[in-house]
């Protein structure tokens, strides 16, 4: 996918965690979030090599 690309992705899920946040508040959207996290381990570690160079 090429590393600007992960990292762009990776950037969206996180900016999502925090508006999630921001219009369900940190309880609600704290289920949402951690689903989030993990897809956010689950490209980190498929896309390793990319990122890495």
């Amino acid at each position: 996918m090429g590393k600007v690309k992960v990292n762009m992705v990776i950037r969206f899920l996180k900016d999502m965690q925090a508006e999630k946040v921001n219009v369900l508040g940190a309880e609600e959207a704290q289920e949402d979030n951690e689903l989030i996290q993990k897809v956010i381990k689950d490209i980190e570690l498929f896309y390793e090599a990319e990122l890495e160079g």
